[in-house]
């Protein structure tokens, strides 16, 4: 069974070795994996980009499909909209695939859509989009992705909502979110190579890594810190923050790939420039969690909701996947 057409799927293992898991990944990541379409290497994507958002419960972590389907759709709108990349195989049966006809009729219907980035669409006409994403994309996807990682990595009930993927299989993506994403960008890259023409997959790779773009305006979070919390002093060095005020990422956002306040803290441009793309060490660590631990006191609702599902073992624990990741450490600035 090709298992698009799957309704449910439980674990089918849970102790699944480290090298198990590779070959499961690989075997996706090849051509002997069947797909007319790029949308498996969509949804690993996805659910790489939701690590920080799963739930944890007794079978596993669990990860809604709004969330999924959300970053899903940011993704392809990029893609489809944006950079007009085709993801369906020439020589099947429908020119543009169903996802790429629900972008392309939404553009259709209001012209304006096709020359703004989908974070900025209006909330209803975006609820609208992923609704329909969601739709086509659980009756298609997650059943074939589930199929080819033969049940080991999550379980899925098509009328429930969302997926929980198996501790085994969280801690190895986590452990290797960055090769895994490497290695997902070259087989989506390899793959459309054959749906597009040469003219528009120049730098295809930064194409697929920029699908999900930082979000440039974070003022809301420079705001909440500094006046609720009265945070006017540059977390690394101490120096008091005048007006050019940066919001650093304590985790990188190449490793996270998200927007979290408790991953949020205000620098100095100096300290943010010489900080970079590392990771700080084990005395800012400490200092970030007496931070949080003073933040989520807060009844702010922005605070409220992005501090669901976080705990102190938390950061600590993607620090950890982080420097299993590569990325080196500093602890002086």
């Amino acid at each position: 069974m090709a298992g698009w057409n799957l309704k449910t799927g439980t674990i089918t293992k849970y102790d699944v070795s480290e090298d198990e898991m590779w070959s499961l990944f690989n075997y996706v990541f090849s051509e002997a994996s069947m797909k007319k379409t790029s949308y498996k290497f969509g949804l690993i994507k996805s659910i790489l980009d939701n690590m920080l958002n799963g739930e944890e419960t007794p079978m596993g972590v669990f990860l809604s499909y709004e969330k999924i389907f959300y970053k899903f759709t940011e993704n392809y709108w990029n893609l489809v909209v944006k950079y007009n990349l085709r993801q369906m195989i020439y020589g099947t049966n429908a020119e543009l695939s169903k996802i790429e006809i629900i972008l392309r009729e939404f553009i259709e219907t209001d012209k304006i859509l096709g020359f703004i980035d989908f974070d900025s669409i209006e909330e209803t006409k975006k609820k609208s989009i992923v609704k329909k994403v969601t739709y086509e994309c659980k009756k298609n996807v997650i059943g074939a992705l589930y199929n080819d990682f033969e049940g080991k990595v999550y379980a899925f009930d098509l009328k429930v909502d969302g997926i929980t993927i198996s501790y085994t299989a969280f801690h190895f993506m986590l452990k290797y979110k960055t090769a895994l994403e490497k290695l997902n960008y070259y087989a989506w890259a390899r793959f459309l190579e054959k749906t597009n023409s040469d003219n528009v997959l120049v730098r295809v790779v930064d194409k697929l890594e920029l699908a999900t773009p930082r979000r440039e305006n974070l003022s809301v979070y420079r705001n909440i810190l500094r006046k609720e919390f009265e945070y006017n002093n540059c977390f690394y060095c101490g120096k008091k923050l005048e007006n050019n005020v940066h919001v650093d990422h304590f985790i990188p956002w190449s490793f996270i790939k998200d927007d979290k306040i408790w991953n949020f803290v205000l620098a100095c441009s100096s300290c943010n420039e010489k900080k970079n793309n590392r990771l700080p060490g084990i005395p800012y660590l400490e200092k970030i969690i007496e931070r949080n631990n003073i933040i989520k006191k807060s009844s702010t609702d922005i605070i409220q909701t992005e501090f669901i599902n976080y705990s102190d073992d938390l950061i600590i624990r993607m620090c950890n996947y982080a420097k299993l990741s590569g990325m080196k450490e500093f602890y002086r600035l």
